[in-house]
């Protein structure tokens, strides 16, 4: 008697532990539960990512192994470097603290509609959704001891963000959303040319229609048959080396347009750059480059057109 009811009691236990396997097993505890990660996503299938605010939606969109931003109609060159970084902060994406378990609480942290969405997809596969509200302040803790103007004692800046459908809010870092936030504009490849010294070894300028060589023959370099100023060519290539803008202009912009001037710069087993330069006013121009396709920078005041272009005298070796 004693054994059949053992077996029954056994019974009742295992059924017990069954049932609450499958509780915990198949029930969605994330909307209640603390997570070390406020979203999962592989970031190494993304391969695009879209930005939706209340005033403008934009994308990120993987082509092979080539990033570009696409606004509207407008396709252009990512920075690579800034969408590695962007990616780099999701895996994992760790919170600091739970802010809030419900949904009634999500407008007070800026997580309603009024947040900016970051939606991570691939292909067509919609990955996950991150949601990224208000950013704070919090001041540093104090005791009696500590000087709170001391630079030991400096506040942070936090943010609150939340994922997919989930209730939760957590807090971040609050640089996290700078990083994120911005325009179309903000993630576009802005460089002209991003090279070594070492690497270049010859330069082509053409100037009002006309043109000059600046090349590099065993370590001397020339002008046409000439040796050139050393210190001046020297001066010239780290002036170029790395070229950026902050601002575009559109393609509309050179419609009619031709160019006053370009530059090509060969940069051995890399190839060649070629920046073309087009008049827009008095005092500005835009710059194109076929190292960054799409992006046509514009040029306040010639200042890249003045380190790009010098006259042939310029390289000429002093006498």
């Amino acid at each position: 008697m004693f054994s059949k009811l053992n077996t029954k009691i056994l019974l009742v236990v295992l059924v017990v532990l069954l049932a609450l396997f499958a509780v915990i097993e198949y029930t969605d505890t994330s909307d209640s539960s603390y997570s070390d990660e406020v979203i999962k996503v592989d970031t190494a299938g993304v391969s695009k990512i879209v930005f939706e605010t209340n005033k403008d939606t934009f994308q990120l969109v993987k082509e092979k192994k080539t990033w570009f931003v696409q606004s509207g109609k407008n396709k252009s060159d990512a920075d690579k470097a800034k969408v590695k970084a962007l990616l780099s902060r999701m895996s994992p994406l760790t919170p600091l603290r739970v802010a809030a378990n419900s949904k009634d609480q999500w407008k007070k942290f800026g997580l309603d509609d009024n947040a900016l969405k970051v939606k991570f997809y691939k292909g067509n596969h919609l990955l996950n959704t991150l949601y990224l509200g208000k950013i704070d302040y919090q001041a540093p803790e104090t005791t009696d001891r500590q000087n709170p103007y001391s630079r030991g004692n400096q506040g942070i800046m936090i943010g609150y963000a939340r994922a997919g459908n989930h209730q939760m809010v957590y807090v971040v870092d609050g640089y996290l959303k700078l990083s994120y936030a911005g325009d179309a504009n903000s993630f576009r490849k802005k460089s002209l040319i991003n090279t070594k010294r070492e690497a270049i070894n010859k330069v082509v300028i053409n100037s009002g229609g006309s043109t000059y060589h600046l090349e590099k023959k065993g370590e001397q370099w020339f002008i046409g048959d000439q040796p050139a100023d050393s210190a001046n060519t020297a001066k010239y290539l780290n002036n170029i080396v790395r070229l950026r803008g902050y601002e575009f202009v559109e393609p509309d912009v050179l419609k009619d347009k031709s160019a006053i001037g370009s530059v090509t710069i060969n940069t051995g087993e890399a190839g060649q750059v070629k920046i073309d330069a087009y008049p827009i006013d008095s005092v500005s121009f835009a710059l194109t480059s076929s190292e960054n396709i799409g992006n046509i920078i514009k040029d306040k005041n010639h200042k890249l057109l003045d380190r790009l272009i010098k006259e042939k005298n310029y390289f000429v070796k002093k006498q």
